[in-house]
């Protein structure tokens, strides 16, 4: 390589609905790309690959060499052997060595992870979470992706996997999950929970559509809509009260789509995270700085920690 030559790294946000692109130099961004990951699934399952790796050749601008590239996915996902084992929200990239045939098109190093590991990393070295020693993120979106870095490291079971923590199982609630368990936290507290139980409760409003100002006025005039927020809230920090006893982040961030609505839910979140004294528990909590970029941006820097 000559010596003057720029080097860049590449990070991918897969997931089930979007795939997130990022090419990043020293001093930051160059360039992004986001391609509907549904264009993948009309694609030979052989030629995947290629057709994702081919995305990120075209951002990688004249003159530079990429050296590595980073993939976080919506899980789970076999860091070891490079392949994504996700049937429910993202079989098209799911069950075939993934990692191995980028690094084959590409010729760099290439590493993978789970997508809510990926969205820590990058609030970690670019934004709310730098300087902690100990940082546990949430993210609230089709499911919960649940993270947590010990200054910088990420947190991995015996067997060196990403713990599912969004199929943790909350008492009192029969509501079945496609994991095969009943009352899974990210069934009641994921985004797909507000949104269904929002548009079941204003029929022929979309979601999607509104912002957090037009549901603020409309908590405001219908009880049963700030109730519902508060009911969230309840079920989110439910589930949160028990990662925050058993690991004591000194930060918590949350992210996602639902995050956005934290002023709404944030008492009901509250209200589920008090305890007594003896027992308290840090509710330092921040949302994100990054939003959506944080997955491809933390993505960039999976290969540095293999």
């Amino acid at each position: 390589m000559n010596p003057s030559t720029s080097t860049v790294t590449a990070g991918i946000d897969l997931g089930g609905t979007g795939t997130r692109i990022i090419i990043r130099g020293e001093e930051g961004t160059i360039s992004t790309r986001t391609v509907p990951t549904v264009l993948f699934s009309n694609i030979e399952q052989s030629q995947r690959a290629g057709a994702l790796a081919s995305h990120v050749l075209e951002l990688v601008p004249p003159g530079m060499t990429l050296v590595s590239l980073g993939i976080g996915a919506s899980g789970p996902v076999d860091t070891d052997a490079g392949v994504i084992t996700n049937k429910d929200t993202l079989e098209c990239f799911s069950f075939f060595p993934l990692v191995e045939a980028l690094r084959n098109h590409l010729q760099v190093k290439v590493s993978i992870d789970n997508d809510a590991v990926a969205a820590v990393l990058g609030e970690y070295h670019f934004g709310a979470g730098i300087n902690s020693k100990r940082l546990l993120m949430v993210t609230l979106g089709t499911g919960i992706g649940v993270a947590l870095l010990e200054n910088g490291r990420p947190f991995r079971t015996s067997n060196g996997a990403h713990p599912e923590a969004g199929h943790i199982p909350i008492s009192g609630n029969p509501a079945p999950c496609y994991c095969g368990l009943h009352g899974c936290w990210e069934t009641l507290a994921s985004r797909s929970w507000l949104q269904q139980n929002l548009e079941s409760l204003l029929p022929g409003i979309a979601f999607e559509k509104q912002d957090l100002n037009f549901y603020r006025e409309m908590a405001a005039q219908r009880d049963e809509v700030a109730a519902l927020f508060h009911r969230y809230g309840n079920y989110l920090g439910r589930g949160l009260v028990t990662l925050l006893t058993l690991y004591g982040p000194d930060l918590t961030i949350l992210s996602g789509s639902a995050a956005h609505y934290y002023p709404l839910f944030k008492t009901g979140l509250e209200q589920a995270l008090t305890r007594s004294e003896a027992y308290a528990v840090n509710t330092l909590i921040v949302p994100s700085e990054l939003g959506d970029v944080a997955g491809a941006l933390g993505a960039t820097v999976i290969p540095s920690l293999n």
